[in-house]
């Protein structure tokens, strides 16, 4: 621990406290007004009318520091979580697109139009055409380029008029390589004037086998990461986004003029650290991917660094809108969001108060009955301003309080929208792979000569191994089938399809298919159950098959989508985890459509085609998505919504295509009562007096509450009121006698007015804390009644007083008058009780006996 301006603190938050504008505020606030009160003490002791008040008044400071330390912490866990969650999204979005690059260059080094080229060079033109059209779908690309084994440009998809000699040692790996691929970020002299480039390259082998050429795919690095840094970067965010190599250095940067590309930064990876770069102080996270399907990419990691000076005042003062107060309550009794630490928080600031308004209450009855009327009088202004104070307290720590809930909700609900958000671009992203994936394959030679004759030899044959190898390189396919004009299949990629070969498809997109105008065009079945899918939904791509010399469209290629894994996948890596890395317990995420039916679920309760009932904001968010609060099974849940937005050209303005999806999370947070509620406050303890003027008879009243009831009585029978502690039921006692309990280590009876009055009891788990108004019966004995909250001690006027005990008999006739109010003034009715009444009934019925013993 140490110590922040008064305030003892945890060594963990000591050095950021400064940096936390919100925490500063509420301190100074607090350490004021209890420099006042010790003032209001001082003047109060040296009367001898405060004695209670200095106990309370400690705990009032060490629950300031407690709840300054906690809001600090929850404050930083904030930040940092939404530190980790974006470094980890930054390297493994990139890694799952990189991924998708190593089977692209698997294939495409065995096209035939290149393999050809390789063999007999000849004018480059044609092939670059074919780069071209390549690119046209495959965006993420900027070049592609074939070599000679020597490293000698031999066509090139942007020539620059000159066939330089490449030297670059990814050209020899790539002819002499075991691994499927060739990965390097490395200076190339493809590119002489960038620092590094990201090249994918293999090498092209000819029928018999024999090395011809290398092959390099050229990916666009810097756009795609200044793509993946603006999907993560919110307004006015003065934090930097960072991708370092494995030895550290900045390769990519969401902010150059603050953190440059090439500098050198040591972070170790998985946890928060204080970092000074460039003479300036960052929070810095950084994350290792957590790969893709085996693939850990090129060993890289994401980094994001948040100015310590700037981290905390983003918006941490902004209300949080939960509109039914049973899902915040229900929160902060258990479960995930809160630990048992942060849920007493606001128990003991609640209990810090009752024993405030109870010293002030026992001090105002004592005074009601002292015997020098000055004393008396500056006594009761003396406890009126301490109970002021402390009222202003607890308006504060009411604030502090509900902004340290707000932090920990807020920060749950931005989580699971964040996760929104990821899936939806996970999803879009690999959908947007598959709408690229048809329209080159429908360009693949073989597949065009096969399905423009007919009477080809082997056809079926050779159609099968083309589209099975493509099968073994793309796993996030059941099958691939081609077809002709009439929609008859030809060949199947997935032999546990082998029967549909020669069957007729009779599904609308077949004809959408073969109408397909250019290369560019491509269709995609709606999502339902497809006999190609074992009757489960799916979405199938498809792209129309011409002849070789494009005349005419000979048939089609058909992608069926493995969706039932791939979309699970997807909605897993969206999760949100525990410290341990497993998914956090009954969190589940779904993708829906815009009729608001299921299409995958990582939970087996929600099946594809289900329909769901929530808000329409959560089933139709807006651009930037949304959270909320929501009761769901039995549990209150934070749930996150983000609409798809396409990548690159898919969904995009240029692209035909448009499906409206919709990824929604799900953030247990604990179980849900419908009844619950916030705790309600002790309320003010002060003198008022009710009604009349001038010199009048007067009579002061200790009022309190039993649920919405007022009622009160004379200061002169009431001796204190304490707190409940102890008490034990009597055998055979009636129902209007709660207990009894040790006071002043005498036995002391508890009336129970809730059951003499009919009124219902708080329930078990009740906000509620009853307490004990001591009052000295009309035989001098005390006896104690049950009430829920202490009120306000009243200067009632005699004449203000009707009696009652004409109109409420038998057990009601504790009831004994009423004090009239003014027509119109909205106040509640205040009745007072009959002291002789309740002692009666506690006397009679062996009560008296059950209690000596």
């Amino acid at each position: 621990m140490a110590k922040y301006k008064g305030i003892e603190v945890k060594d963990g938050v000591r050095q950021l406290l400064p940096h936390m504008p919100l925490i500063e505020e509420y301190r100074e606030m607090l350490q004021s007004l209890q420099a006042v009160w010790d003032n209001l003490n001082l003047l109060g002791q040296l009367s001898g009318t405060t004695a209670e008040i200095g106990q309370t008044r400690e705990a009032f400071a060490s629950l300031t520091g407690e709840l300054l330390n906690n809001l600090a912490e929850q404050t930083l866990a904030k930040r940092e979580q939404e530190m980790k969650a974006r470094s980890q999204v930054v390297i493994d979005i990139l890694v799952r697109n990189l991924f998708e690059r190593t089977a692209d260059i698997g294939f495409l080094s065995t096209d035939e139009a290149i393999r050809r080229f390789a063999g007999d060079p000849g004018e480059p033109w044609t092939l670059q055409q074919r780069f071209r059209e390549y690119v046209r779908k495959y965006s993420v690309y900027e070049d592609v380029v074939l070599l000679d084994c020597g490293g000698r440009i031999l066509a090139r998809l942007a020539p620059d008029g000159a066939n330089p000699v490449i030297h670059d040692a990814w050209v020899h790996q790539a002819v002499t390589t075991t691994a499927p691929y060739v990965e390097a970020y490395v200076h190339s002299g493809l590119f002489p004037e960038r620092p590094r480039s990201l090249i994918y390259a293999y090498r092209i082998k000819s029928e018999r086998g024999e090395t011809l050429a290398v092959l390099a795919l050229c990916f666009r690095f810097a756009d795609e990461m200044q793509r993946i840094f603006r999907g993560l970067t919110t307004a006015d965010d003065p934090g930097v986004m960072v991708l370092l190599d494995a030895g550290g250095c900045v390769i990519a940067s969401s902010d150059p003029w603050q953190v440059p590309i090439g500098a050198e930064l040591g972070v170790a990876a998985g946890a928060l650290q204080r970092l000074r770069f460039a003479g300036r102080s960052y929070l810095a996270y950084a994350s290792d991917t957590k790969g893709y399907q085996g693939y850990r990419g090129p060993g890289w990691r994401g980094l994001v660094l948040m100015p310590v000076d700037q981290a905390f005042d983003i918006h941490d003062d902004d209300p949080l809108d939960i509109p039914e107060p049973a899902l915040l309550a229900s929160v902060m009794s258990g479960g995930r969001a809160f630990s048992a630490e942060l849920r007493a928080i606001p128990e003991q600031a609640e209990a810090i108060q009752r024993d405030l308004s109870r010293a002030v209450w026992n001090g105002t009855v004592r005074q009601g009955t002292a015997s020098l009327a000055v004393n008396s009088a500056f006594s009761k202004i003396l406890l009126r301003e301490i109970s002021r104070v402390g009222m202003s307290m607890r308006e504060v720590f009411s604030r502090s309080i509900g902004n340290l809930q707000s932090t920990v909700l807020s920060s749950l609900l931005a989580d699971s929208r964040f996760f929104a958000a990821l899936a939806i671009d996970i999803m879009d992203r690999n959908l947007y792979e598959r709408a690229n994936d048809c329209r080159w394959w429908a360009l693949d030679a073989t597949i065009r000569q096969l399905l423009a004759e007919p009477a080809a030899k082997n056809r079926r044959g050779g159609l099968e191994q083309v589209i099975g190898y493509i099968n073994s390189l793309y796993t996030v396919y059941d099958n691939i089938l081609v077809f002709d004009n009439a929609g008859e299949v030809l060949a199947a990629s997935n032999p546990a399809a082998a029967g549909m070969v020669g069957q007729r498809l009779a599904e609308p997109w077949v004809e959408a298919c073969l109408g397909l105008g250019d290369s560019q065009s491509y269709a995609v079945s709606e999502f339902v159950p497809s006999g190609l899918y074992g009757d489960r939904p799916t979405y199938v791509y498809l792209a129309a098959v011409r002849a070789p010399d494009d005349a005419r469209v000979v048939g089609g290629i058909a992608i069926v989508f493995d969706s039932a894994p791939q979309f699970a996948a997807m909605l897993n890596d969206a999760l949100p985890h525990e410290a341990d890395g497993s998914p956090v317990h009954g969190s589940f995420a779904l993708f829906v459509d815009d009729q608001a039916r299921v299409i995958a679920a990582s939970d087996d309760r929600y099946r594809p085609g289900a329909q769901l009932a929530l808000a329409p904001e959560l089933l139709h968010p807006t651009a930037d998505g949304c959270a909320r609060l929501i009761a769901l099974d039995g549990q209150v849940m934070a749930v996150g919504a983000s609409p798809s937005g396409g990548y690159r050209e898919f969904k995009g303005s240029d692209d035909a295509y448009r499906n409206a999806v919709t990824a929604l999370v799900f953030i247990p947070l604990g179980a849900y009562d419908a009844n619950a509620r916030p705790a309600e406050p002790a309320g003010e303890v002060a003198m008022r007096r009710s009604g009349g003027s001038g010199e009048v008879a007067i009579r002061e009243i200790a009022t309190f509450h039993l649920g919405a009831h007022w009622l009160g009585l004379p200061v002169a029978a009431v001796i204190e009121a304490i707190e409940l502690h102890g008490a034990t039921s009597l055998a055979n006692a009636p129902r209007q006698v709660y207990g009894a309990m040790i006071y002043r280590n005498e036995t002391l009876p508890i009336y129970n007015l809730h059951a003499a009055l009919g009124l219902p009891e708080p329930g078990e788990g009740s906000s509620v804390r009853q307490q004990v108004v001591v009052v000295r019966g009309d035989d001098g004995k005390a006896f104690g009644i049950l009430v829920d909250r202490l009120g306000e001690i009243m200067e009632v006027p005699e004449s203000d007083i009707d009696d009652l005990s004409n109109i409420y008999v038998g057990i009601a006739s504790v009831l004994a008058s009423v004090v009239k109010t003014p027509p119109g003034s909205g106040q509640p009715m205040l009745v007072l009780l009959s002291v002789a009444s309740m002692s009666e009934q506690l006397r009679g019925s062996g009560l008296a006996a059950a209690v000596d013993a």
